[in-house]
């Protein structure tokens, strides 16, 4: 079984211990009811309870669509969650929902991955959030403008390159640092090797000059045509997009006045079939024996960190205040797969 089995059999058993019972049916998926999604109308419990409106609010503020979402009361397309219980967005969002406003707690969950963390900086360009506040974590951030040229830039979280999270501090040298996250649940990719001449045009045409500033820095890049594969292809992008930050779009200072822009990459340590996902790009398996050992190897230096979703959430659960303790039994109950038979307190 793959690790996207095994959740989707867990979560079975998991549903009444997390959800309402009118939540527990069957939810339809792509034209069939499936177990592993919460009954139809019921999307919103996908996210935790205290976080579930002001996240909703977030997205729809900013018009970011959810990932398979639902239509809300007025009919308003992908305005609430997936029902799906192995959806990575609403992963993302429940781990890290409370960082937005408490940068004490950014500062705990994130310094031990990154040294050079002194201080969270707000995340101005995001705008205040409902209550008036300025957040300093933001999800499904695409710039403040269009780096990479995308055709269909302008929507958050679709049809262009997008951080599932993203935020910004002062480092102890006094430089400004920006972060691009991508969150990682139960992915995997297995396709066959592309042949160049099938590669869709307009993609090959809209990241050839920003890759071609990456390699006059780093020369011994496998050919352009090998990153058009997943999840490859992602981290190329995400990886230029940053490079792009950095450099202020070829015009004026970084994004957010960045000095430095990296990329963060959070994904299960079990979920073994995507950390191998090198099928379809068998070249790149040369960097290393999964997918965040091998980008390490390739991403510019400094730019690329790998984090284990495992590592991570455990670490959120140690730093976490005693008020939040709710949340961490949740998160823990809900996605510590490697630790089993946990409860909800």
């Amino acid at each position: 079984m793959t690790f996207r089995d095994t959740e989707k059999a867990r979560y079975r058993t998991l549903k009444a211990n997390l959800f309402s019972s009118a939540a527990c049916s069957p939810g339809s998926y792509r034209g069939r009811l499936r177990p592993f999604c919460l009954a139809d109308g019921h999307s919103a419990e996908n996210l935790y309870e205290s976080l579930r409106e002001d996240a909703i609010a977030y997205f729809r503020d900013r018009r970011i669509p959810w990932h398979d979402g639902w239509p809300d009361r007025e009919g308003k397309g992908r305005a609430l969650p997936s029902n799906h219980l192995c959806c990575s967005q609403t992963a993302c969002v429940n781990a890290l929902w409370p960082l937005v406003q408490d940068s004490q707690l950014l500062a705990k969950v994130f310094r031990p991955f990154i040294p050079e963390l002194a201080k969270p900086l707000p995340f101005d360009a995001d705008g205040l959030l409902s209550d008036g506040t300025v957040p300093f974590l933001a999800f499904e951030w695409i710039g403040a403008k269009n780096y990479l040229g995308e055709v269909s830039w302008g929507t958050r979280g679709a049809n262009a390159t997008s951080a599932d999270f993203s935020f910004r501090f002062r480092r102890y040298d006094g430089r400004v640092h920006l972060v691009l996250g991508e969150w990682k649940y139960t992915e995997y990719y297995g396709k066959k090797v592309k042949d160049p001449e099938s590669i869709n045009r307009t993609r090959l045409r809209t990241y050839r000059e920003a890759f071609h500033h990456w390699k006059a820095s780093q020369p011994d890049l496998p050919p352009y045509h090998t990153f058009f594969v997943e999840p490859f292809y992602q981290l190329m992008r995400q990886t230029l997009l940053a490079q792009e930050m950095e450099r202020g779009g070829s015009r004026g200072a970084g994004e957010m006045e960045a000095d430095i822009v990296s990329v963060i990459h959070v994904a299960p340590k079990a979920n073994q079939e995507f950390g191998k996902s090198f099928e379809a790009a068998p070249c790149l398996s040369r960097y290393g024996r999964t997918v965040g050992a091998a980008w390490t190897q390739v991403a510019p230096e400094d730019r690329f960190l790998s984090i284990s979703s495992e590592s991570l959430l455990t670490l959120i659960e140690q730093v976490a205040s005693a008020s939040l303790r709710p949340w961490t039994d949740y998160l823990l109950a809900r996605y510590g797969w490697w630790r089993g038979g946990m409860e909800i307190h």
